[in-house]
This record gives C-alpha cells, structure tokens and sequence, in this order.
C-alpha cells in the first residue's frame, strides 16, 4: 500500500511546477519517514478524492446542437420531396413546383433503440472543449497543491507550538525547581544559623539575641522557633533592667536656675562653641561599638512639651514625628510613648498608658496606675509610678508612658546581664541645672545594630542626667532638628504614625506671642 502510494506521489509531483517541487521536497526533508508518510498518503488521498469528483461531472461538450430537456422524447425529420400528383388537381404549371412536406415517420432520440444494427457514431472533441478541461484541470490541481500546502503549514505550526510548549514547561519546571531548592537551602541554612546562635557555645551571643527580638513587635517568633516560652522568659529575667519604686524629687533639680545658666553659658566662650547658632540645643554625635545616635541637649525645659494628635482611634492612623512638630509650631522633636500597633504597620492612632499634654488629661483613668515620664508646671522631668490623678496633683504639664526608668534622683537603674536586646532606642533625661536630655540611637542597620538599656544609662550619665526614662523605640525611634532628620525611623516603608512626640518649642516665644499680640 506504501508502494502504491510513494508511485502515485511521485507522478503528482511529477506533475508540479518545478518551484514548488522544489519547496515540497524542503519542507518534508526535515521530517520523520512517519510524517513524510502521512504527508504522502494525505496527497494522494486529495488526489483521488478529486478525480472522483471530475468524473462524476456531466461532460459540457463545445460545438453545435441543443438538448433536448427528455432525452427519450421523439424528434421529426424533415425531407424535401416532390408534391404527390393527382389526375384531378395535376397542373402542368406546376410541375416545376417543388413542396416541402412533413415525412410521417417518427423516431426517438436513441437511434439505438429504432435501428440497433447501426453503429454509433464517434465523435471527436473539439479543441476548445479539451483545452477548457485541461484548464479546469489544473486549476483543480493548484487547489490541491494549495490544499496541501496548507495541511503542511498547518501540522508545522502545530509541531512547533508542541515543541515550543515542552520547552517552556521543562524551563519553567527547572526554573521553579531551583527557586524551591534554593529558598529550601536558605530556610535550612537560615534555622542553623538560629540554632547556632540560640543553642550554641556562646551564652553572651544568646542572651544579646532573645532580649532584642523579643523586643520587637514581629521578630519574636524567630526565639520561639527554637527555644520554649520558659527557656524565653529565663534568658529575658536574666537580662533585663530592674524597676524602681522611687519618685523623682523635684528638688534636686533646680529648674527655677535655668534662665540663669542659659545666660552664664553665653558668656561661656566653650559652650558657645556647643551651641554656635545660640538657638539654646546641642547637637552631639552619640557612638558605641554597635551604635551610633545623637543627643539634643536643650537648655531651657520649658521649651519641652508632648505634642499629641486630635482624636484617638483604634483603627485610625497617627500623625508622623514631622507632622507632630509641625502642629505645634516647633523646632526639633523625638517619638514619644507607647501606642498600639498590633500588625507593626506603624499607623497608630490609640496611645497606650497615660497622656498628658498642656496641663489636659487625653489618656488615663484618674485612679489607674501608669508609669509617668514628663514634666510638672515647674519644668522638672518625673520619673514614677503614680496614678493619673497624682500625676495632676502634683502638677505635670506633660507626660506619657513607656518604660523603664533609667536614672532616679540621681541613682542608675540596676540590670541583669546586658539590660536588654540591641534595638533602636529613644529616651529622655534632665541634668542638675534643668537643660533636657533628649537621646535617639539608630538600629537594625548594618552601620548600627543598636543599644542596650545598659548603654542608654551608661550615656545619660555621661551626659549629668539626675533622673532619665527610656521611651518607645523601635522603627518608632526618630528625631529631628528643624528641616533635617537627624535620626531616621528603622521601618522599611514610610515614617512611622504615631499618636505623640514629645516637641521643643521655639526660643523665646513668649516674647514673640507678645509682640504679635500687641501687633493684633
């Protein structure tokens, strides 16, 4: 049967227009004897197909005669014959007469049928009628060729989007392949470093891990996927930095002298080079084996206040440290206390513990119990525990909540082991003579891990800080000084939200609002 049809293939071929032979013979080169075959067989079966149908066709013969609409239908000859002559109606003029009369005998369209003895009558084509089928012809062979290009187009393109296919499916296959076994030998690698680190030889190293992850809002999950919750709560009992039961004595700070330091230290040739611009703050560049941060010293206390947005809401966002110091008009800021921030998204809108800002309770039960860090009416940084209404009583202006406190009357909180994890950190603190300690460390970076509780007391003293609190840190963590951000948040998306900011004020603007006032 293959036989038959390679010979038949052949003499189509044959048949074909040497440019096209050419092109068929290409395009079949490249394939397999299974499709080559197929390709033979389809031809061939095309070609039959369609000789069938041409024979099947009535034949339309060029040249003379019409059809009869009933082949079978009988058909009249007519013969010219002499007139038939009568004795009676015998004219000799009209012997020359000549009549066509109508011969009476009747036969049918098939010759065949009245005089079977009679041979048929071959009949010759006529050139116009062969030259118009052999037209006919090849045009019926150009659609073929036509139709079996087509069919070869068509299966090419269907091989190649086959082809084209598996290979987009074997490269997408290795390529997830090598993602997956590539974020498998990094999660692998990455567990080892944490069992490294947390069970490892290096008890310093474990203790300053747990305390700092555990300290933010979402990494904690990295100790707990090593160690137990009571292996937790031992490292961080055995690292953390012990709560005082002291107050503040507001006599030891002798803030009613600070108008008058302010005015000695201007005469002071060495603090002018510590505030050149005379704007009353210090800028001091703060730096540790794993952090660097800056202090703002800030002669006069009263320039210090928490700045606090509107409203509180849950589902609400708070107003970024620059957005805080611009509502209140002031020059410099840092974040201030704690607020909720349950998804670390940093849009806070609900403080939590106590607020207190211009002498206004905006957060707090009167008879709870907060840890209190502000200031009283007489610009005197507290430290303590107290309940909101003993907070009012004795007189704070300003305050929020956070913890723990650092520095009381003078005396540095005692820690166990390194105080704590190496985060962002942010605190506040006053000296002697009243100047405010403002201190914001960076962290979570590679040019600054951050600061323990330890070194927060180890700089405030450095720095005279009779009584100091630490504030909320974190990505919270940030200040600024007039237009420049001088410590910026750790969040890797936008400036934190938050809820309050403890804000300097402008120098001097007590004259200033008196003069407008009298302009008004």
């Amino acid at each position: 049967m293959d036989s038959d049809n390679l010979a038949k293939f052949r003499k189509i071929v044959d048949g074909l227009p040497p440019e096209k032979r050419k092109e068929l013979y290409a395009r079949m080169k490249g394939m397999s004897r299974e499709e080559a075959m197929t390709i033979v067989n389809r031809m061939v079966e095309i070609s039959e197909q369609h000789k069938i149908e041409i024979m099947a066709r009535p034949k339309v013969l060029a040249g003379g005669g019409s059809v009869s609409d009933e082949p079978c239908a009988p058909r009249t000859d007519y013969v010219v014959s002499s007139p038939q002559r009568t004795k009676i109606d015998r004219n000799d003029s009209d012997d020359n007469k000549i009549e066509i009369v109508k011969n009476p005998v009747t036969r049918t369209a098939r010759p065949q049928a009245s005089r079977p003895d009679q041979r048929p009558i071959k009949r010759v084509e006529p050139a116009v009628a062969r030259a118009g089928r052999e037209q006919i012809a090849r045009q019926i062979e150009k659609k073929e060729l036509e139709s079996i290009e087509a069919e070869l187009r068509k299966e090419k393109n269907k091989e190649f989007a086959k082809r084209a296919g598996k290979f987009a499916l074997v490269c997408f296959g290795r390529l997830m392949a090598t993602v997956f076994a590539t974020l498998v030998i990094a999660l692998v690698g990455f567990y080892a470093f944490l069992v490294i680190i947390m069970k490892g030889p290096s008890p310093h190293l474990r203790d300053q891990f747990v305390p700092s992850v555990m300290e933010s809002s979402a990494g904690g999950v990295l100790a707990q996927m090593i160690l137990s919750d009571e292996e937790i709560q031992a490292i961080l009992d055995s690292n953390k930095t012990h709560e005082f039961t002291e107050v503040t004595d507001t006599a030891l700070v002798n803030a009613m002298a600070a108008e008058q330091n302010r005015q000695n230290v201007e005469d002071n040739a060495a603090a002018a080079n510590l505030d050149p611009d005379g704007d009353g703050i210090e800028v001091h560049d703060i730096s540790g084996p794993m952090y660097h941060g800056k202090m703002l010293v800030v002669y006069d206390p009263s320039r210090v206040m928490v700045g606090t947005i509107d409203n509180y809401n849950h589902n609400g966002a708070g107003l970024t440290l620059r957005e805080l110091i611009d509502k209140y008009d002031g020059v410099a800021g840092i974040n201030g206390g704690q607020y909720e921030d349950e998804n670390g998204m940093g849009i806070g809108g609900w403080p939590e513990g106590i607020v207190i800002s211009e002498g206004e309770l905006r957060m707090g039960y009167p008879n709870g119990t907060y840890d209190v860090y502000g200031f009283t009416e007489d610009n005197v940084l507290v430290v303590g525990r107290m309940t909101a209404q003993q907070a009012l009583d004795s007189g704070v202006r300003d305050a929020v909540s956070f913890g723990p406190a650092l520095i009381v009357n003078g005396v540095a909180a005692n820690y166990d082991g390194s105080g704590g994890g190496l985060n962002p950190r942010t605190a506040i603190g006053q000296r002697e003579d009243g100047a405010v300690l403002l201190l914001v460390i960076e962290g979570r970076k590679t040019s600054s891990m951050g600061a323990t509780m330890a070194d927060l007391i180890d700089i405030m003293l450095e720095f005279g800080a009779v009584n100091a609190a630490n504030l909320d840190g974190g990505m919270s963590s940030a200040m600024w000084l007039y237009d420049d951000e001088l410590v910026s948040s750790s969040s890797i998306r936008v400036s934190r939200q938050m809820p309050t900011a403890f804000v300097v004020l402008p120098q001097n603007r007590d004259s200033v609002s008196a003069e407008q006032s009298a302009e008004e």
